[in-house]
C-alpha cells in the first residue's frame, strides 16, 4: 500500500504511528483545520464588529447636540450602551451631571426619534 506524502490522519492514528515509531505522541489539543480563505475571513470580522455599518453608537454620536442640546454637548459624551438598552453618559462635573438627570426624559425622547433607537430605555449618568 503506498501512502501519499499529503495524507493526513487523525490524532488517534498519528498517536499510534508515533508508538511504532517510537517518537513521542502529540499531546495538545489544537485541531488541524482546513485553510481559510482570506476574502471571507474579512467578511466576517467586518460582519462581526460593523466595520462600515451604522451602529447605535456612531448614531448617537452623530446626534449627540441635537440629543443634550449644543449648551450641554461639549460638557458631556455618551461612553458606551450596554446591552442596546442602557446609554451611560459621562458628565464633565457634578452639576452637568444633575442637570443630565433632571433632563433624562428629554434625552429619551430625542434618542426615541432617531433611527434605530428606540431599543434605549435607561440612561446613566456617571461624573468623567
Amino acid at each position: 500500500m503506498h501512502l501519499s506524502a499529503g495524507m493526513q490522519f487523525n490524532r488517534d492514528v498519528q498517536n499510534l504511528i508515533a508508538n511504532l515509531r517510537g517518537v513521542p505522541e502529540d499531546r495538545g489539543r489544537s485541531r488541524k483545520r482546513d485553510a481559510t480563505d482570506l476574502d471571507s475571513l474579512v467578511e466576517v470580522i467586518f460582519e462581526r464588529h460593523q466595520i462600515g455599518q451604522d451602529n447605535l453608537e456612531n448614531v448617537i454620536m452623530a446626534n449627540w447636540k441635537d440629543i443634550v442640546g449644543e449648551r450641554t454637548a461639549h460638557r458631556c459624551r455618551p461612553q458606551r450602551l450596554v446591552n442596546n438598552r442602557k446609554l451611560v453618559i459621562l458628565a464633565g462635573n457634578p452639576v452637568i451631571r444633575q442637570e443630565l438627570q433632571f433632563m433624562q426624559n428629554k434625552i429619551l425622547r430625542q434618542l426615541h426619534a432617531l433611527p434605530g433607537c428606540q431599543c434605549v430605555r435607561e440612561i446613566v449618568v456617571l461624573n468623567g
